[in-house]
């Protein structure tokens, strides 16, 4: 959608994800976004299992999310994903939800989480190495 977010992945909006509105039920844009942000992490290279493998892990602090329009039962949906912001041991995702093929925005959001040792469960600095995946997709942090 905008080249502010150098990554999609689509959705299908599920009939168990609806209410009785018939459309989205607002608790799963929150699912749409992990879904994002999971598939963002594999696009980067550094997929859940090869962040645990490193000894790292993401613990999620703060979510929030803005509903544009609704979007209904077996409708396709782009999920825009990227890092909106790295500090020391935090970063936040940032999310567009889109209907294709005219770009129907669905709702915004974004997602905090922080770095841990997968072992202690203690915050840690974002390592070196992952700032390095994330400019190289981002190309402006």
């Amino acid at each position: 959608m905008s080249n502010l977010y150098p990554f999609h992945t689509d959705v299908r909006v599920r009939y168990i994800e609806t209410d009785l509105q018939g459309h989205i039920n607002f608790v799963h844009h929150f699912t749409y976004f992990g879904v994002g942000l999971t598939e963002y992490m594999r696009h980067l290279g550094y997929p859940y299992d090869k962040m645990v493998a490193d000894g790292f892990d993401l613990v999620f602090v703060d979510a929030h999310a803005s509903f544009h329009g609704p979007a209904y039962y077996d409708e396709l949906l782009n999920v825009h994903s990227r890092i909106g912001e790295i500090k020391n041991t935090s970063m936040r995702f940032d999310f567009q939800v889109v209907a294709p093929p005219e770009a129907r925005l669905v709702s915004t959001g974004d997602v905090t989480v922080v770095m841990t040792d997968h072992g202690t469960r203690k915050k840690i600095h974002i390592p070196d190495h992952f700032r390095q995946l994330v400019a190289e997709v981002e190309k402006r942090i």
